[in-house]
């Protein structure tokens, strides 16, 4: 005897087979859904509404003429719901009323109404993207999220699908490879996240000149998380509590902050996005759109170049900033979080006036981290930086004339250029920026070790 994957994979070829003439006469009529080619690519979307609306006027058939039209699309098109009825998840969600196709279905504490041939339209869809056994894969995913449904608890599997993020969408330097933060953490490049993350939510936050061809430098912090659907009949709506993860955020943006500091380039934050599930699950499970909830955090501005290649992000960069990442929980990173924020800030900084407030960033994130009180804050911080950083004498005063130059151009942009000197100082501004962010970012990485 088949399985039920089995036979609601052969149904469901035998539909596709069936539904074919009615489509085209569809279209004949109503008009070809228009074709659409991205990079020489047919990318046309399934015609769900089409297919959807072609099942619904089978079911509705009344008059002799129009069941006798329909006759073989919907003996091709029962089995496949019977096949659907027969598995005890949606035997339980449906109940025993005739011809009763519709239920509730919870997925990531979002809770919605279908039909079965709404997860028809999904399983069609699903095949449709699959290679040779297109039906028999989205029957057997199907399958393995209906098992799951029923399952006593959740259970740990090799199915993607039942993989679900949080996510923070990030702009900054090409992550090309993933990288393990913590147990609960993970960077990824954006094409690892497509699959959960709808690409319009992209078009909400990102300049239309970046365009799909070039989101190199869309990357995601992640947070996996395992889930399963849940389904119920109309009029018995599951009661449970909110299933509440804690938040990450913080850890997400912290991170981010350190390795902006220490590969020295701007990691701008654009969104927060919770509950993201795998589309395919979504399709096969009969919604069509992600109901992740957005949270904008950061605009990413003018700052895409397509002729630029993306800033690199260098391998001892990532070691440093997950090396600090491990003291998330000491005082000291506490005690520093504000210098962090700040020099991270400083690199994403835009604007008429980027040089000068950088600089300022940069003067307050030193100020911070050595907590300078009292008269001569400039000679104070040389010999605190030479203290913390000096290898040995030479080193030292190589330290206080550079923290002295980044504080006399610090004390022109406060002050302004009153005298020829200073007006000669403003011209050095990128330079004493980018020598004085050195200092302090490998002052705030000393101090975070040794505090």
């Amino acid at each position: 005897m088949k399985s039920w994957q089995g036979r609601l994979a052969e149904a469901l070829e035998k539909l596709e087979i069936a539904q074919r003439p009615y489509l085209e006469r569809h279209w004949q009529v109503r008009g070809y859904p228009p074709t659409i080619h991205f990079n020489d690519e047919d990318v046309t979307p399934y015609p769900r509404d089409d297919v959807l609306e072609l099942y619904d006027t089978v079911l509705r058939a009344k008059s002799h003429r129009e069941v006798a039209y329909f006759n073989d699309l919907r003996s091709a098109l029962d089995p496949v719901r019977g096949v659907l009825r027969s598995h005890p998840a949606l035997q339980r969600a449906l109940g025993h009323l005739a011809g009763q196709d519709k239920f509730l279905i919870e997925i990531a504490n979002g809770t919605s109404l279908t039909w079965l041939t709404v997860l028809v339209v999904g399983l069609m869809e699903r095949a449709r993207e699959q290679a040779e056994k297109g039906f028999e894969q989205a029957a057997t995913e199907l399958g393995l999220l209906l098992n799951k449904s029923i399952a006593s608890s959740h259970r740990s599997d090799p199915l993607e699908l039942s993989l679900g993020y949080d996510v923070l969408l990030f702009f900054g330097p090409q992550i090309d490879r993933q990288i393990d933060i913590g147990p609960d953490l993970i960077v990824m490049p954006f094409a690892a996240v497509q699959d959960w993350v709808d690409s319009e939510w992209i078009r909400d936050f990102v300049p239309e000149q970046v365009d799909r061809r070039d989101w190199r430098q869309i990357g995601a912090i992640v947070r996996p998380f395992d889930w399963k659907p849940y389904l119920h009949r109309m009029n018995c709506p599951r009661e449970r509590p909110i299933e509440k993860r804690p938040n990450f955020e913080q850890d997400a943006m912290s991170f981010l902050e350190l390795l902006a500091i220490s590969n020295q380039t701007p990691f701008i934050p654009f969104a927060f996005i919770d509950d993201c599930i795998h589309r395919a699950a979504l399709l096969l499970l009969g919604k069509f759109r992600n109901s992740g909830g957005t949270q904008r955090v950061g605009i990413v501005g003018r700052r895409h170049d397509p002729f630029r290649s993306p800033p690199r992000l260098h391998q001892n960069s990532v070691r440093q900033a997950l090396g600090a990442f491990d003291l998330r929980h000491s005082p000291s990173f506490e005690r520093l979080a504000p210098v962090r924020r700040r020099l991270s800030e400083s690199l994403a900084r835009d604007g008429r006036f980027v040089l000068d407030d950088r600089i300022l960033d940069v003067s307050q994130s030193i100020e911070l981290m050595f907590e300078i009180k009292g008269t001569k804050i400039g000679k104070q911080i040389q010999l605190a930086m030479s203290d913390l950083l000096a290898s040995d004498e030479v080193h030292g005063q190589e330290i206080r004339k550079a923290t002295k130059k980044f504080y006399d151009v610090r004390s022109a942009i406060v002050h302004g250029p009153s005298d020829e000197h200073r007006k000669r100082l403003m011209h050095d501004r990128v330079r004493v920026f980018r020598s004085g962010f050195n200092l302090a970012q490998q002052a705030y990485f000393k101090l975070l070790l040794e505090e």
